[in-house]
Order: C-alpha cells, then structure tokens, then sequence
C-alpha cells in the first residue's frame, strides 16, 4: 500500500533527523535543523525540489504522529479509490500545490526565513479529496464527561463533509489572519492547508468527471455495474481466481473488500442491509445494493 510506504518514508527521515540532532548536539543550530533548512521550504531562499521534499520533513514527534494519523485515515481511502499510481500523482501534487501557495502568501521578512516542513499540505489534499468520493459517509464521535460527580459518556454520528468543511473553513480564517499578521500564526502553515485541500478537492472532481467513468467499460442499460462489465476485473488474473475489489458501505461503515461470490452469498444469507451501497473500483459512484445482479 502506497499509504503506509509513504508514512514509512515520513517516519525514516524523522529518525534520520533525531540522530543528525543527536551527533551534532554541541554544534551550532545550523548544523542540528540540517535536514528543516536543506529539505524544507525555506520562502526567502527557496530551491526547487525543496516545494515537494518538505512535505516528508517533521518539525517533531506529536508533529510527526499527527500527520501520519491523518495519512492513515483519509490517504488509505483516497487510495482505495485511485489505485496506487494515480494515488502517487495525486499526493506529490496536492502536497506541491500547498507548498506553492503558502510561498505565495508569506510576506518577505523575518517570516520568510523559517522552514516550512510537513505532510500537512499533501494529507489535506487527500481530505479534500475525501470529501467527493466517500460523500455519503459519517464520522463516530466518542465523549466523556464529568458532570455533577457523575460520568457520561457515548458517542454520536456526523457527516463526514459538515466535520470536514468547518475544519476548512477554520483553517481559511486563520490563514488570513496569519496573512495580515505573519507573527499570529502560530507556526502552522494554514495557508498550505488551505491550497491542498482545494487542490486535492478539485484534483478528485476531475478524476471522478473524466477519467473515474471509464476506467471500467460498463454495458449500457444495464442493471448491475457488475455482471456488465466488471466480471473480468472483479474475477480475474491469476488463472481466473476470483479477486476482491467490491467495497460495501453499511451500518455507517466501509467494510471489505470482498469477491462477487462473497457478496451473492451474504445476500442470499440477508446479511447486507437494505440501505448498504457498494463499490469497485472502476465505478463512478456508489450504488444500491439493490442493483447488485438485479436483487
């Protein structure tokens, strides 16, 4: 998985980094911030390959862990949905993107000295993709608290895209205020946030318009995406074993992958509820089960 390969490449570097930290501890700063001055976006004195290498570079470890935290959650998904190459693309250019308009917006100064290092930029670039392709989905909130010497705690469902543009629209407020006042923003590069998310909102929009449709010829008129056109995606490759590829969205969750026969077989069984979509890839959308070979 491309997703974990990348979290891989995050993690090593900032290992590498502890111990360039640790051999240089009597050096100058310099010598220690090696890998944020010489891989990182630096605005004032920036190189080229430095708009792409800084979104591998950790400012620290709850930096680190964060950002891999959010990889794992919305960059696993947007994968599932891309396929690995095309997912490759999509995150060195939503982490450029970000990189280019948080260089657009740092004013010159004091301000356009400090590294700008991170995933942030190309991880909010798979949330904005998040958004088109998983629409329909919610997000579980748990909570505690204590009230009266008593504790109360449960959980409750929001949809995904609510939680997610008032995120946004957090992070556009802040990067304006941290445009009009560079010392007020806290050391986050809200403004990356921002390009990243659009960039990856709008990078999705086209793929789901002009090329998600026909990555999988579907016959037309027909019923069931599946025994259509997908027989031979879904159930062949290596001396025609069945591969799983179908994704079902059900009881407020993405369960799966599963094979055609699998899903035939929990339906006959009434395992899949009624309301349940699925999807493979190569579909443009999710679909009710209820096409799923004419049921």
């Amino acid at each position: 998985m491309v997703t974990f390969t990348l979290m891989g490449v995050n993690i090593l570097l900032y290992l590498i980094s502890l111990v360039q930290f640790w051999v240089n501890l009597d050096g100058s700063m310099e010598q220690r911030e090696w890998m944020a001055l010489n891989l990182g976006l630096v605005p004032a004195q920036a190189v080229w390959y430095t708009f792409l290498t800084c979104t591998f570079v950790h400012a620290g470890f709850f930096h680190l862990l964060g950002n891999m935290i959010y990889l794992f959650l919305f960059g696993s998904c947007v994968e599932d949905f891309l396929g690995r190459w095309q997912y490759v693309v999509f995150y060195l250019l939503g982490g450029l993107a970000a990189s280019l308009v948080q260089f657009g917006v740092t004013s010159p100064g004091a301000d356009a000295l400090v590294p700008v290092v991170g995933a942030s930029g190309a991880i909010t670039a798979c949330i904005g993709g998040f958004v088109p392709l998983l629409l329909k989905s919610k997000i579980n909130f748990q909570y505690i608290a204590l009230l009266f010497f008593r504790f109360y705690s449960g959980n409750f469902w929001l949809p995904a895209w609510l939680v997610i543009s008032f995120w946004f629209l957090s992070d556009v407020f802040w990067a304006v205020r941290s445009y009009q006042n560079p010392q007020g923003g806290g050391g986050v590069a809200f403004a990356a946030h921002v390009g990243g998310f659009l960039a990856g909102l709008a990078m999705i929009a086209g793929w789901k318009f002009f090329i998600g449709p026909h990555q999988q010829p579907v016959e037309e008129n027909s019923a069931d995406p599946v025994a259509a056109g997908g027989t031979a995606a879904l159930g062949a490759g290596h001396g025609g074993a069945e591969k799983a590829s179908i994704f079902l969205f059900q009881n407020e969750q993405q369960v799966g992958p599963y094979t055609r026969s699998q899903i035939h077989e929990m339906l006959q069984a009434g395992s899949i509820a009624e309301d349940a979509v699925y999807w493979y890839e190569g579909m443009a959308d999710w679909q009710g089960i209820g096409r799923f070979s004419g049921r």
